[in-house]
């Protein structure tokens, strides 16, 4: 029982990262804010791809050793939301 409660505690705590990633990564865009937001999305294909690659590394080198890959992935969020997302310079169309 224990177990469910802390996948949804972590669901609940992953609510708000979709749609402010989402606002940083189109924030200053310009005239390129349609090209943008459509790689945005495209990288939603990472929500299937991950757990497949969990799941793969979890048999060959053991399920703990395994998360080292989602501690990769909120790494990379992290660093996006901290310092990836601000623009460095002024692109146009």
């Amino acid at each position: 029982m224990g177990r469910h409660l802390d996948a949804g505690a972590l669901w609940l705590l992953q609510l708000d990262h979709v749609p402010n990633i989402f606002t940083l990564g189109i924030a200053g865009l310009g005239p390129m804010t349609s090209k943008g937001s459509g790689l945005i999305m495209t990288a939603v294909v990472g929500g299937a791809v991950i757990p497949y690659l969990l799941g793969a590394l979890a048999d060959r080198v053991g399920i703990q050793h395994s998360f080292v890959l989602p501690v990769i992935c909120y790494l990379y969020i992290a660093y996006y939301g901290l310092w990836g997302s601000k623009p460095t310079r002024s692109i146009t169309a």
